[in-house]
C-alpha cells in the first residue's frame, strides 16, 4: 500500500478519535475514545519508525492513564455525567475552528516555503541509550511516580466518600 494513504488512514483516525473525546457525553465512551486517539498515535509513530515513542504511548496513556480516567469516572457520584450548556458549546467550536484554522494556515505556509523535513531514522538515540538512564541515575524519580498515582486515586476516592449519601441500614 501506498506510504501516503497509510499515513492519511492514520491521520483521518487521530482526527476523528479525538473529535470522539470531544463531542461524546458520557464519560465511559470519552475514555474509549481517548484510547482509540492514543492508540491511533501510537500508530502513527510506529509509521514515523520511533518504536520507543509507540510504545510509550500505549504504555503509559493507553495503559495507564485511561485506566485511572475510568477508575476516577467509576468513582464520581454522577457517574461523571455534565450538561453542556449551549454557550459552552459554542465557545468550545469557535476555540476548536480557531484552533484549526492556525494549524491550517501553518501546514500551508510550510507547504508553500518548500521545506524538506529532514530524515530521522537513524538519528536519534535508541532504546538502549533512553532506557539505561532511566534504570539508573533516575531509578528513584521514576519509582516515586506510583506513589503519587496512589495518592490521587485516594484522594478521589476520599472526595467521593464525602459526598455519598448514608445508606438506611447499612454502614458508612
Amino acid at each position: 500500500m501506498d506510504p501516503v494513504i497509510t499515513v492519511a488512514v492514520g491521520c483521518a483516525l487521530v482526527v476523528i478519535s479525538a473529535l470522539a473525546v470531544v463531542l461524546l457525553k458520557k464519560p465511559v465512551h470519552i475514555a474509549l475514545g481517548l484510547l482509540a486517539h492514543s492508540l491511533s498515535m501510537a500508530a502513527l509513530y510506529l509509521m514515523l519508525d520511533a518504536q520507543l515513542m509507540a510504545m510509550a504511548q500505549v504504555l503509559i496513556y493507553s495503559g495507564a492513564i485511561v485506566v485511572l480516567f475510568l477508575i476516577v469516572v467509576t468513582l464520581l457520584p454522577s457517574g461523571g455525567s455534565e450538561q453542556l450548556g449551549a454557550g459552552r458549546l459554542a465557545a468550545a467550536v469557535i476555540a476548536g475552528g480557531a484552533v484549526f484554522v492556525v494549524l491550517l494556515s501553518a501546514l500551508s505556509s510550510h507547504l508553500q516555503l518548500g521545506v524538506n523535513i529532514p530524515a530521522i531514522y537513524g538519528s536519534g538515540p535508541s532504546v538502549k541509550e533512553v532506557g539505561a538512564p532511566l534504570f539508573s541515575t533516575l531509578l528513584l524519580p521514576f519509582e516515586l511516580t506510583a506513589p503519587l498515582l496512589l495518592a490521587s486515586i485516594v484522594t478521589a476516592i476520599a472526595l467521593w466518600r464525602r459526598q455519598e449519601k448514608p445508606r438506611a441500614g447499612g454502614l458508612g
